[in-house]
């Protein structure tokens, strides 16, 4: 193929992707690279990533606030949203986070839990979550959850947060929608945003399109290393299927992304609106690589316009 495209128009040529800033371990700053060995980045917002690394998962939030309070709050919905329930307990108190104490909690996930954040037996997860300062006007709340609340995952956590707190975005991108590269795109082609939808986020090297009842994410790297693309896929199908409570068993069915044969991972969760349908796949082209995912209700079969027809069927 001349071009990696899976539409049949001409579209605009848009610059690479620039390899700066960029490894086959992921997108990360070359002094966070190290820490964030293995993390795959998820765009959950133009101010939000989640980071997921194994049997955790680091989030980084910066707005323009002054309100501690706010910043904490968004955190506590983003944990209780996921966990909240009678298993479900806290301990407020504080973090020495990029030489200050900073008011945060420490949660966990187990049966029976009295309370204390050290309980270990029959645990799902915990973690930590707090806000620090990002600058005059700007605060960063930040948070991780470490699978079956394991000591080794708690101390990495904390490691990640300390970081995060000191430097902000491992990958160096400013977060804020005054950030966002507009119009979004892939290396190869321009993409369209249907209305009603909104750019969450869009860089050189990431992006989300995010709709009432759909979402089309996507991630590039270079130099292509087909481990690595497989590490960033299966991540990145764990992280989906995991944020959707009740979804049912991936399959691996063929399909065509971009243009080109690939496996895709596909798996449905139930919603107030009917299933919810999540694709994902990666593919390689010289020397890129990319992971993208399309989710939409079931109703809007085979792939809604917010896909922008990166995936079809064989």
């Amino acid at each position: 193929m001349g071009v990696l495209c899976a539409c049949t128009a001409p579209t605009p040529r848009v610059p690479p992707v620039s390899p700066e800033g960029t490894t086959p371990a992921g997108p990360f700053l070359p002094e966070a690279r190290a820490l964030f060995e293995g993390c795959t980045p998820v765009p959950d917002s133009a101010e939000s990533r989640t980071y997921r690394c194994g049997g955790l998962s680091v989030w980084l939030t910066e707005v323009k606030t002054e309100s501690l309070a706010d910043v904490l709050t968004y955190s506590w919905e983003r944990v209780t949203s996921r966990f909240g329930g009678e298993d479900f307990k806290e301990v407020p108190g504080e973090l020495p986070l990029a030489g200050e104490p900073w008011p945060s909690a420490r949660f966990v996930v187990c049966e029976r839990a009295d309370g204390g954040a050290d309980t270990g037996e029959n645990c799902r997860a915990g973690g930590y979550y707090s806000a620090v300062s990002a600058g005059p006007g700007r605060l960063r709340g930040l948070g991780c959850i470490a699978r079956d609340n394991a000591r080794p995952l708690l101390a990495r956590c904390l490691e990640l947060l300390e970081y995060l707190a000191s430097h902000g975005n491992p990958e160096g991108d400013v977060l804020g929608a005054d950030a966002l590269l507009l119009p979004p795109r892939l290396p190869w082609r321009t993409l369209a945003v249907p209305e009603g939808c909104q750019v969450s986020a869009s860089t050189t090297r990431a992006g989300r399109i995010r709709c009432e009842d759909s979402s089309f994410a996507w991630n590039v790297y270079m130099p292509a290393r087909t481990d690595v693309t497989v590490l960033w896929r299966d991540h990145g199908v764990a992280e989906l299927a995991e944020a959707l409570p009740g979804s049912g068993p991936v399959e691996e069915v063929p399909c065509r992304l971009e243009g080109l044969p690939a496996r895709c991972s596909r798996f449905t969760a139930p919603t107030g609106r009917g299933p919810l349908v999540v694709w994902a796949a990666a593919t390689e082209w010289k020397d890129r690589a990319l992971y993208a995912s399309c989710s939409f209700l079931a109703s809007d079969a085979p792939f809604p316009a917010v896909c922008n027809g990166a995936f079809s069927l064989p």
